[in-house]
């Protein structure tokens, strides 16, 4: 797996780790600022093309941290 596909598959992990958690939401409101959160990340996902050598890399050392905060539970707040 190349560098792109690893970008893009943690982007898929941290929309799907949102997704899960849009699932289990127990408020409209909570379910609005997920879907906040995420809409940009499908955004990007649509966007990124292997020539973004720099955004993949910034993906690939930002990213890790925010899917554990988004599994654990926490926000961009």
């Amino acid at each position: 797996m190349d560098r792109f596909e690893q970008a893009r598959a943690l982007l898929n992990a941290v929309i799907g780790a949102y997704s899960g958690r849009i699932g289990k939401a127990e408020s409209r409101a909570a379910v609005q600022a997920l879907r906040a959160e995420r809409t940009p990340l499908i955004e990007e996902r649509e966007r990124l093309t292997p020539g973004d050598h720099g955004r993949v890399t910034e993906i690939l050392q930002e990213m890790p941290d925010r899917l554990r905060v988004v599994r654990a539970g926490g926000t961009l707040e």
